[in-house]
């Protein structure tokens, strides 16, 4: 990747990231819960929490990236005894699957598009695609487990909430954000694919 590229692809995702992260204070955001369908149709109530951190402006926006976010399973109550999953990526996704009989969450690696990218073989031949932009967890064993991801995953759609403007009215009113609530939200057309569902490859410029 170019000089030139790199830093237009690091341009466009810190405007992402701070889109996204117009709640957040200089270390991260929440905790929050909020309502998460499953695929079959369940509701669940998850509580995450961001820690996230600022690094100084490129152009016109300020350079913000996940360090590490957490989800915990507040409601139903037989959930609340699942542990606790951290990742280092953006969650967008978190579902049952019930062939495997196991929880699984994907997450967007925000910094797929970094010089580094190629050298840890995420980018394809040209380097300007990284074909590797999401990670997988799986609870395996009683624990959270990073995995191999799923290509059954491409093209499922995002359920965890992205953009978070809203976020810390429903922490002063301790209600979990609804699921029409992150409708509204997360339907901003200024959102990337890559965090409405999973995907398998992300131009970068």
């Amino acid at each position: 990747m170019s000089r030139t590229a790199s830093r237009r692809a690091l341009q466009g995702l810190a405007v992402v990231a701070c889109f996204v992260l117009a709640a957040c204070g200089p270390k991260g955001l929440g905790p929050w819960q909020e309502e998460v369908k499953l695929a079959d149709g369940r509701v669940i109530v998850v509580e995450q929490f961001e820690d996230s951190e600022i690094r100084g402006p490129i152009g016109d926006a300020k350079d913000s990236y996940i360090n590490t976010t957490t989800i915990k399973f507040i409601a139903p109550p037989d959930l609340t005894v699942l542990p606790v999953l951290a990742m280092h990526y953006r969650p967008i996704l978190l579902d049952y699957d019930s062939e495997l009989g196991t929880w699984f969450a994907v997450g967007v690696n925000e910094r797929m598009c970094w010089p580094g990218g190629v050298d840890k073989a995420h980018m394809d031949a040209t380097g300007r695609i990284n074909i590797h932009p999401n990670f997988e967890y799986r609870l395996l064993d009683g624990k959270w487990q990073e995995v191999e991801m799923s290509q059954e995953r491409v093209g499922q759609l995002a359920n965890l909430l992205i953009v978070r403007t809203t976020v810390n009215e429903w922490m002063k009113a301790r209600q979990p954000l609804p699921l029409a609530e992150k409708r509204r939200v997360d339907g901003n057309p200024r959102l990337p694919g890559e965090y409405r569902k999973v995907v398998s490859r992300v131009g970068c410029g």
